[in-house]
């Protein structure tokens, strides 16, 4: 089966941290068979070699100078709340430039399907070529594509034409069913498929190498430590995170947070930290290199994401740093919404807790953090569910049931 995957974002270098599960479900695909070629849009930081990547990979320019494109790679969003204003004027020559190279594409390799990840700009660039050339169409949903549909009566009418033409829609969440009703999809063309992890991607590093990351950190050598990871913006509620931090130093005095990652909200986050009188017991790393991901995880004795649908409604599907840190055998405390008790199963592999509520996620914290045995207990049983059903090998199998399906069913 011949597939393109058509995506705005891609690990732009191997240790790149932007979308690398569109670069899993890739990689996977090419592996178990599937001939794949990602078609992704020119950025300024692209640098990727033959060497490094199995898949047939092609970018397209769609701006000149090659400095103006600007358009994906968490470039699109301010804050994940709104879009940035050069947008308008960027996204009707991605459009163009995004279907003239995928009719090219299609026209020398003629796919089988094409998949999208995300509902706009792709799966709109999709549609039309699906719909010239009669080749299914796959939409994939992760969260802010869903968001921009809904902001006017232009995208929400573009959003509704390629929901249409799609034969398939996938989402990691099941909250982003009702507005695929209200857009007129059926069930039958609805499908919940997660996310995935290589728990390989993650060995346990020596613990020389944790006790030299402690240290870089200028973490007490008898801290606990909570981890936080992921794009410093707002749905990812990091700043309730700070402000349970007193709460738990109040029962544990001797812990540490770490947020890792970087974006907008990262200065009003040290302000929020400082306002709080806990700025000495948090550690901002800014961005973690991939293959240095693993050593924090490994470091950490809780994990915790607790996302929030942000002032505009905008939300995350399932953060896959929440499968990661499963993957490693950690517990997780994360909120109980979207796509997360997917992954996350309440009392088994982690605590889920309500949204935005600061006391609750300071108990949730106490409470692991005060009960080794109850850490290992989640931690276990969170890396044997990544194990036994949330691989990314097994994920896989049920996008080609997909493929299949959506093949099927258009012929």
């Amino acid at each position: 089966m011949k597939i393109c995957l058509l995506t705005h974002a891609y690990p732009r270098f191997p240790d790149d941290t932007t979308a690398p599960f569109v670069e899993f479900t890739a990689e996977t695909l090419q592996k178990q068979g599937v001939d794949v070629t990602v078609l992704t849009p020119d950025t300024p930081k692209f640098a990727r070699t033959p060497a490094d990547h199995n898949v047939n990979l092609h970018t397209y320019r769609y701006f000149f100078p090659r400095q103006l494109q600007r358009l994906g790679y968490a470039n699109t969003l301010v804050n994940d709340c709104e879009l940035k204003r050069y947008v308008y004027l960027l996204a009707p020559f991605m459009f163009l430039s995004g279907i003239l190279h995928l009719f090219w594409l299609h026209r020398r390799s003629r796919f089988d399907l094409i998949h999208t990840f995300w509902l706009l700009p792709n799966g709109f660039i999709g549609a039309i070529i699906s719909r010239l050339c009669n080749v299914p169409l796959m939409v994939a949903l992760r969260g802010s594509d869903i968001f921009i549909s809904k902001q006017n009566f232009v995208f929400r009418g573009i959003a509704r034409w390629t929901l249409k033409q799609a034969t398939m829609v996938t989402s990691v969440t099941p909250a982003f069913f009702p507005d695929l009703e209200v857009f007129g999809v059926p069930k039958e063309r609805k499908r919940l498929i997660p996310n995935g992890s290589h728990p390989s991607l993650f060995p346990v590093p020596p613990s020389s190498e944790l006790r030299v990351l402690r240290q870089q950190l200028s973490i007490p050598a008898g801290d606990l430590i909570v981890f936080a990871l992921g794009r410093i913006v707002l749905k990812k509620g990091f700043d309730i995170l700070i402000q349970a931090l007193p709460l738990v130093k109040q029962k544990v005095p001797n812990v540490t947070l770490v947020i890792g990652g970087d974006g907008t909200d990262l200065n009003r986050l040290k302000t929020v930290a400082k306002e709080r009188k806990v700025s000495g017991s948090v550690r901002f790393t800014g961005t973690i290199n991939r293959t240095d991901v693993p050593a924090y995880f490994h470091l950490c004795d809780v994990f915790t994401l607790p996302a929030v649908f942000d002032p505009k409604g905008n939300v995350d599907g399932c953060p896959n740093v929440i499968l990661e840190a499963m993957a490693c055998g950690k517990p997780v405390v994360a909120s109980n919404i979207s796509g997360i008790p997917v992954v996350v199963k309440n009392g088994e592999t982690g605590m889920l807790v309500k949204e935005k509520n600061v006391e609750e996620l300071a108990a949730a914290l106490v409470h692991l953090l005060t009960d080794t045995e109850k850490r290992e207990e989640f931690g276990r049983a969170g890396r044997e569910r990544i194990l036994n059903e949330l691989t990314w090998e097994k994920v896989i199998e049920q996008i080609k049931e997909v493929y299949q399906h959506s093949v099927k069913n258009a012929s």
